[in-house]
Protein backbone atom coordinates (compact mmCIF):
# COMPACT_ATOMS: atom_id res chain seq x y z
CA UNK A 1 0.00 0.00 0.00
CA UNK A 2 1.24 3.42 -0.71
CA UNK A 3 1.23 6.29 1.42
CA UNK A 4 -1.55 8.49 -0.21
CA UNK A 5 -3.88 5.06 -0.36
CA UNK A 6 -3.13 4.89 3.53
CA UNK A 7 -4.30 8.35 4.29
CA UNK A 8 -7.40 8.17 1.79
CA UNK A 9 -8.42 5.38 4.11
CA UNK A 10 -7.87 7.22 7.11
CA UNK A 11 -9.56 10.63 5.88
CA UNK A 12 -12.67 8.58 4.78
CA UNK A 13 -13.29 6.60 8.40
CA UNK A 14 -16.30 8.02 10.31
CA UNK A 15 -18.63 7.53 12.78
CA UNK A 16 -21.64 5.99 11.11
CA UNK A 17 -24.54 6.44 13.69
CA UNK A 18 -27.15 4.58 11.50
CA UNK A 19 -26.75 1.51 10.58
CA UNK A 20 -29.06 -1.08 8.92
CA UNK A 21 -30.20 -4.62 10.72
CA UNK A 22 -28.88 -6.57 7.94
CA UNK A 23 -26.33 -9.36 8.82
CA UNK A 24 -22.56 -9.11 8.03
CA UNK A 25 -20.86 -11.79 6.20
CA UNK A 26 -18.84 -13.98 9.20
CA UNK A 27 -15.80 -13.61 7.41
CA UNK A 28 -15.89 -9.95 7.38
CA UNK A 29 -15.97 -10.52 11.11
CA UNK A 30 -13.45 -12.54 11.23
CA UNK A 31 -11.01 -10.32 9.53
CA UNK A 32 -11.83 -7.17 11.84
CA UNK A 33 -10.63 -9.43 14.82
CA UNK A 34 -7.97 -10.58 13.01
CA UNK A 35 -6.77 -6.95 12.21
CA UNK A 36 -6.97 -5.75 15.58
CA UNK A 37 -5.14 -8.70 16.78
CA UNK A 38 -2.06 -6.90 14.98
CA UNK A 39 -2.46 -4.28 17.06
CA UNK A 40 0.83 -3.00 18.40
CA UNK A 41 0.51 -3.30 22.79
CA UNK A 42 2.85 -2.01 25.45
CA UNK A 43 6.01 -4.56 26.23
CA UNK A 44 3.94 -6.50 24.50
CA UNK A 45 1.58 -7.65 27.00
CA UNK A 46 -1.60 -8.26 24.59
CA UNK A 47 -4.40 -7.40 27.29
CA UNK A 48 -6.99 -7.31 24.34
CA UNK A 49 -9.95 -9.59 24.52
CA UNK A 50 -12.75 -9.04 21.85
CA UNK A 51 -16.68 -10.62 22.54
CA UNK A 52 -18.70 -10.43 19.21
CA UNK A 53 -22.44 -10.35 20.24
CA UNK A 54 -24.87 -11.64 17.61
CA UNK A 55 -27.53 -12.52 19.80
CA UNK A 56 -30.98 -10.38 19.42
CA UNK A 57 -31.77 -10.15 22.96
CA UNK A 58 -28.17 -9.70 24.30
CA UNK A 59 -27.67 -7.03 21.52
CA UNK A 60 -31.96 -5.26 22.87
CA UNK A 61 -30.05 -5.57 26.22
CA UNK A 62 -26.81 -3.54 26.02
CA UNK A 63 -28.58 -1.14 23.59
CA UNK A 64 -31.53 -0.84 26.50
CA UNK A 65 -28.77 0.00 28.83
CA UNK A 66 -26.66 2.65 26.66
CA UNK A 67 -30.03 4.49 25.58
CA UNK A 68 -31.43 4.69 29.47
CA UNK A 69 -28.16 6.43 30.18
CA UNK A 70 -27.58 8.58 27.05
CA UNK A 71 -31.62 9.62 27.72
CA UNK A 72 -31.11 10.48 31.60
CA UNK A 73 -27.80 10.73 32.97
CA UNK A 74 -26.13 12.29 29.52
CA UNK A 75 -28.68 15.10 29.52
CA UNK A 76 -28.79 15.92 32.97
CA UNK A 77 -24.89 16.19 32.68
CA UNK A 78 -25.31 18.22 29.76
CA UNK A 79 -27.46 21.08 31.59
CA UNK A 80 -24.54 21.46 33.33
CA UNK A 81 -22.57 22.85 30.43
CA UNK A 82 -20.70 26.47 30.41
CA UNK A 83 -22.93 29.50 28.66
CA UNK A 84 -20.71 30.67 26.30
CA UNK A 85 -20.72 26.80 24.54
CA UNK A 86 -24.18 28.07 23.33
CA UNK A 87 -27.08 25.81 23.63
CA UNK A 88 -26.62 22.47 26.02
CA UNK A 89 -27.53 19.55 24.55
CA UNK A 90 -30.92 18.46 25.32
CA UNK A 91 -33.70 15.69 24.72
CA UNK A 92 -35.56 18.85 23.26
CA UNK A 93 -32.90 20.46 21.26
CA UNK A 94 -31.47 16.81 19.88
CA UNK A 95 -34.69 14.07 20.12
CA UNK A 96 -34.17 11.45 21.98
CA UNK A 97 -30.95 8.94 21.46
CA UNK A 98 -31.66 5.42 19.96
CA UNK A 99 -28.61 3.44 19.41
CA UNK A 100 -29.24 1.49 16.34
CA UNK A 101 -29.65 -2.18 16.73
CA UNK A 102 -26.53 -3.57 14.44
CA UNK A 103 -26.30 -6.90 14.19
CA UNK A 104 -22.92 -7.56 15.23
CA UNK A 105 -21.72 -5.84 18.45
CA UNK A 106 -17.88 -6.59 19.35
CA UNK A 107 -16.89 -5.78 22.74
CA UNK A 108 -13.48 -4.22 22.79
CA UNK A 109 -11.53 -5.74 26.38
CA UNK A 110 -8.63 -5.48 28.66
CA UNK A 111 -7.32 -8.44 30.50
CA UNK A 112 -5.95 -6.75 33.53
CA UNK A 113 -4.20 -9.52 35.25
CA UNK A 114 -1.72 -8.77 32.23
CA UNK A 115 -0.21 -5.44 33.75
CA UNK A 116 1.25 -7.58 35.79
CA UNK A 117 3.95 -8.30 32.84
CA UNK A 118 4.60 -4.18 32.79
CA UNK A 119 8.24 -3.26 34.15
CA UNK A 120 7.99 -2.64 37.70
CA UNK A 121 8.20 1.32 37.20
CA UNK A 122 4.86 1.18 35.58
CA UNK A 123 3.51 -1.89 37.41
CA UNK A 124 3.33 0.60 40.57
CA UNK A 125 2.52 3.93 39.11
CA UNK A 126 -1.10 3.83 38.78
CA UNK A 127 -1.36 6.98 36.27
CA UNK A 128 1.60 4.71 34.13
CA UNK A 129 0.47 1.51 34.48
CA UNK A 130 -3.48 2.96 33.28
CA UNK A 131 -1.52 4.98 30.00
CA UNK A 132 -0.14 1.75 28.82
CA UNK A 133 -3.26 -0.75 28.83
CA UNK A 134 -5.31 2.04 27.86
CA UNK A 135 -3.21 2.72 24.65
CA UNK A 136 -2.61 -0.92 23.98
CA UNK A 137 -6.34 -1.23 23.54
CA UNK A 138 -7.14 1.95 21.88
CA UNK A 139 -4.36 0.78 19.32
CA UNK A 140 -6.60 -2.29 18.48
CA UNK A 141 -9.74 -0.25 18.37
CA UNK A 142 -8.80 1.82 15.97
CA UNK A 143 -7.18 -1.07 13.82
CA UNK A 144 -10.70 -2.58 13.88
CA UNK A 145 -12.17 0.71 12.83
CA UNK A 146 -10.01 1.17 9.84
CA UNK A 147 -10.64 -2.39 8.80
CA UNK A 148 -14.14 -1.87 9.37
CA UNK A 149 -13.73 0.93 7.14
CA UNK A 150 -11.69 -0.45 4.54
CA UNK A 151 -14.62 -3.46 4.09
CA UNK A 152 -17.38 -0.50 3.75
CA UNK A 153 -18.80 -1.35 7.07
CA UNK A 154 -20.61 1.31 9.09
CA UNK A 155 -18.89 1.41 13.03
CA UNK A 156 -20.01 3.00 15.61
CA UNK A 157 -18.46 3.23 19.06
CA UNK A 158 -20.15 3.28 22.51
CA UNK A 159 -17.92 5.61 24.45
CA UNK A 160 -20.06 5.68 27.67
CA UNK A 161 -19.42 2.08 28.13
CA UNK A 162 -16.84 3.76 30.02
CA UNK A 163 -18.70 4.94 32.75
CA UNK A 164 -18.62 2.91 35.80
CA UNK A 165 -22.29 2.50 35.57
CA UNK A 166 -22.89 0.94 32.53
CA UNK A 167 -19.40 -0.87 32.54
CA UNK A 168 -21.38 -2.95 35.69
CA UNK A 169 -24.57 -3.18 33.85
CA UNK A 170 -23.26 -4.44 31.18
CA UNK A 171 -20.57 -7.47 32.50
CA UNK A 172 -23.74 -7.87 34.66
CA UNK A 173 -25.28 -9.00 30.99
CA UNK A 174 -22.66 -10.91 29.38
CA UNK A 175 -21.40 -12.80 32.90
CA UNK A 176 -17.76 -11.17 32.03
CA UNK A 177 -15.57 -11.25 35.18
CA UNK A 178 -14.19 -8.64 37.78
CA UNK A 179 -10.89 -8.93 35.71
CA UNK A 180 -11.87 -7.78 32.61
CA UNK A 181 -12.11 -4.24 31.47
CA UNK A 182 -14.59 -2.82 28.74
CA UNK A 183 -12.76 -0.45 26.87
CA UNK A 184 -15.85 0.49 23.89
CA UNK A 185 -17.81 -1.16 21.89
CA UNK A 186 -18.17 -1.39 18.36
CA UNK A 187 -21.89 -1.63 16.54
CA UNK A 188 -20.96 -3.17 12.80
CA UNK A 189 -23.42 -3.54 9.76
CA UNK A 190 -24.32 -1.83 6.95
CA UNK A 191 -24.54 2.30 6.55
CA UNK A 192 -28.17 3.58 6.46
CA UNK A 193 -27.22 6.50 5.83
CA UNK A 194 -27.81 7.78 2.23
CA UNK A 195 -25.03 9.43 0.12
CA UNK A 196 -22.59 8.87 3.45
CA UNK A 197 -21.41 10.94 6.33
CA UNK A 198 -21.03 14.63 5.60
CA UNK A 199 -17.55 16.38 5.10
CA UNK A 200 -15.13 16.15 8.51
CA UNK A 201 -14.14 19.75 9.96
CA UNK A 202 -10.74 19.21 10.72
CA UNK A 203 -8.47 21.63 11.95
CA UNK A 204 -5.38 23.25 9.81
CA UNK A 205 -1.83 21.16 9.96
CA UNK A 206 -0.20 24.30 10.42
CA UNK A 207 -2.36 24.41 13.58
CA UNK A 208 -1.51 21.75 15.28
CA UNK A 209 2.33 21.20 13.91
CA UNK A 210 4.74 23.08 15.75
CA UNK A 211 8.78 23.15 15.54
CA UNK A 212 11.76 22.71 18.05
CA UNK A 213 9.84 24.70 20.88
CA UNK A 214 5.95 26.42 21.58
CA UNK A 215 5.92 29.16 23.82
CA UNK A 216 2.13 30.45 24.23
CA UNK A 217 1.92 32.60 20.91
CA UNK A 218 2.11 29.12 18.98
CA UNK A 219 -1.21 27.77 20.34
CA UNK A 220 -4.59 29.15 19.91
CA UNK A 221 -5.74 32.37 22.07
CA UNK A 222 -8.58 31.50 24.62
CA UNK A 223 -11.02 33.74 22.39
CA UNK A 224 -10.09 31.84 19.23
CA UNK A 225 -10.16 28.07 20.82
CA UNK A 226 -13.69 28.94 21.96
CA UNK A 227 -15.07 30.34 18.64
CA UNK A 228 -13.61 26.55 17.47
CA UNK A 229 -14.80 24.67 20.04
CA UNK A 230 -18.29 25.44 19.72
CA UNK A 231 -17.92 25.48 15.69
CA UNK A 232 -16.66 21.87 16.16
CA UNK A 233 -19.29 20.60 19.06
CA UNK A 234 -22.26 22.29 16.79
CA UNK A 235 -21.39 19.64 13.76
CA UNK A 236 -21.21 16.74 16.29
CA UNK A 237 -24.43 17.38 18.01
CA UNK A 238 -25.92 17.34 14.18
CA UNK A 239 -24.45 14.51 13.09
CA UNK A 240 -25.59 12.83 15.85
CA UNK A 241 -29.33 13.92 15.52
CA UNK A 242 -29.67 13.23 12.01
CA UNK A 243 -28.11 9.76 12.89
CA UNK A 244 -31.12 9.42 15.29
CA UNK A 245 -33.83 10.12 13.03
CA UNK A 246 -32.48 7.30 10.44
CA UNK A 247 -32.57 4.77 13.58
CA UNK A 248 -35.98 5.96 14.57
Amino acid sequence: MQYEELLELFKGRRTLRAIKPDPIPDEMVDKLLEAARWAPTGFNMQPLEMLVVKDLALRSGIKQIVDDYRNSDFFALEATREEWQGSPWTMQTHGRFDTPLAPVFILIMGDTRRRVGLPMAARYSKEKGDSIFESSLSNGFIYMWLAAHSLGLAAQPISAVKYPKLQGLIKDLLDLPDFIYIYDIFLIGYSAMEGGPAAKLMRRLDEMVHHERAADDEFLSEEELRKQIIKLRAGNVARHAEADKINE
